[in-house]
């Protein structure tokens, strides 16, 4: 009778403790945020760890456009259930489990990574490659103006994805075993078929093909920047700053490290034999410490919110509506459940509901900029030109999303363009700080280059335009600013203003 006692008071109070949930904490640093339910020391460790190889970038990258752009929201969570439920398509079916990954949203990039994995150790890998490829690879495409090579890009991220943050030290360039076999055990893409591949190519559509493509992406780059002491490394960083100059890629190939690349290619072959590689070594950032983050626990319905907006930007529909309902429940003042709803039914282009729940946000004094400036572009008519009654409530929307978010360059971008044209010249500046957020995006550009062709800045404006075009992405990006150029090939050239 005691044993069956003593086994009802433990199977209860097991129901106890898996009944309450982990409580939620926000803690923040200058350049990210870290969400976690797994407690704030290892909260404020994953945020000391992003930030330390944020430094650690600007250390072998100090041209890098290290900030702007989209804030960062890390999920940094207990086990492999709650990653589960912020990526729960990772676990249907027969796929890889991952350990951490990554996802942009509207207004925010998003990661989760669990925090209950093993330190690596001195031979073993970074457990958050995923989350760190993703985070090197928005710096290194936000850094540079042009369009780097499709083997440069991702073998860069690759390499420096195998970043691990240590007490004293940051270690960059740690060796991956599985490229590193993968690259000894399959034949090597022929030379100049590797080097003018894209992500068009069966290179970047085939998981197989590309498997092979990244694990020889990633020996040549390491290659590159590691072999006998670093000696390529001023190649390296003359390839970078011609990049960065806006310089065509192939140009910059070949007047960095010359006109055949044959002795790299047959360099990177006896490389990838070797037993020993190295790697850089970079102290860590002592004034960066973990006990200066902030700190504060997330409401009941704020922790909820917050999940619900990351499944938003992971596709799960019925996911983030379930958990926006509870958060209603919760709290029916909260304008998060509308910006939720907006959100999705943005996605499901329905712009009316979309507009009409941004609404409902915004009358409950949503602090999401991304709403107000949704607003200010469904505001805007589709098939004439907007009134200056119109314009003013865009600009007001505009105005809001900028003081929540001082940085938000689509929305300085599109200010800009209201304010150039009814002849204001502040909108040079605010494209100008557009540009500055974000060098990469073509739209700003040619934003800027509208401007100062209303400021009568002619041969700038021009310039601008020119810098459009080496940035943009697509064949509809690249008509909008022949358009502009042509234009302004024939029209007469406005005179400086006085």
């Amino acid at each position: 009778m005691r044993i069956r006692t003593a086994l009802a008071v433990f199977f209860l109070g097991a129901s106890v403790t898996s009944a309450a949930p982990a409580p939620w904490l926000e803690i923040k640093s200058q350049h990210f945020t870290v969400l976690t339910n797994a407690g704030e020391k290892e909260g404020r460790r994953t945020l000391w760890q992003f930030e330390q190889v944020r430094q650690a970038l600007l250390v072998i990258w100090p041209w890098a456009a290290i900030d702007g752009g989209k804030p960062i929201e890390i999920y940094a969570v207990r086990d492999e259930a709650t990653l589960k439920s912020l990526g729960p398509q990772y676990w249907e079916g027969k796929q890889y489990r991952p350990t951490s990954f990554w996802v942009g949203g509207a207004d925010r990039q998003f990661i989760a990574l669990r925090t209950d994995l093993a330190e690596p150790d001195d031979v073993g890998e970074n457990p958050y490659q995923t989350a760190y490829w993703n985070y090197v690879s928005l710096v290194f495409h936000r850094s540079l103006p042009g369009r780097a090579p499709y083997w440069y890009s991702r073998g860069v991220a690759d390499v420096l994805s195998n970043t691990i943050a240590r007490e004293k030290e940051i270690h960059l360039g740690r060796l991956m075993n599985n490229r590193l076999r993968a690259v000894r055990e399959s034949s090597l893409i022929p030379m100049n078929e590797f080097l003018t591949a894209n992500g068009r190519s069966r290179y970047g559509t085939r998981e197989v093909e590309a498997w092979q493509f990244d694990a020889q992406a990633w020996a040549f780059v390491h290659y590159l920047m590691f072999s006998n002491r670093g000696e390529h490394q001023g190649r390296v960083s003359r390839f970078n700053k011609l990049l960065l100059e806006g310089k065509d890629a192939d140009v910059a190939l070949a007047e960095a490290f010359g006109p055949d690349m044959t002795p790299y290619f047959s360099g990177m072959k006896e490389y990838i034999k070797r037993e020993i590689f190295q790697y850089a070594r970079i102290p860590v950032a002592l004034e960066v410490k973990s006990e200066g983050f902030a700190s504060r626990p997330l409401g009941p319905a704020e922790s909820v919110l917050s999940r619900a907006a990351f499944l938003v930007a992971m596709s799960r529909p019925a996911e983030a509506r379930a958990l926006s309902a509870e958060a209603a429940k919760l709290d029916p003042a909260n304008p998060g459940p509308a910006e939720i709803e907006g959100a999705l039914l943005d996605r499901e282009r329905n712009t009316a509901g979309a507009k009409a729940a941004y609404e409902k946000a915004a009358s409950l004094g949503s602090k999401r900029a991304q709403i107000h400036y949704r607003l200010a572009q469904m505001t805007r008519p589709e098939s004439e030109p907007a009134d200056a009654a119109t314009r003013e409530r865009m600009a007001a929307h505009l105005q809001k999303a900028i003081e929540l978010s001082p940085e938000f360059a689509s929305a300085l971008s599109m200010l800009a363009d209201l304010r150039s044209d009814a002849g204001d010249v502040s909108g040079v500046e605010l494209a100008q700080k557009a540009v500055r957020l974000d060098p990469g995006v073509s739209y700003y550009r040619l934003t800027l280059a509208r401007a100062l062709w209303n400021a009568r800045r002619a041969d700038e404006a021009i310039e601008a335009a020119r810098g459009a075009m080496s940035v943009a992405e697509n064949d509809e990006q690249r008509g909008y600013v022949q358009r502009f150029l042509d234009f302004a090939a024939s029209a007469p050239r406005p005179s400086p203003s006085r």
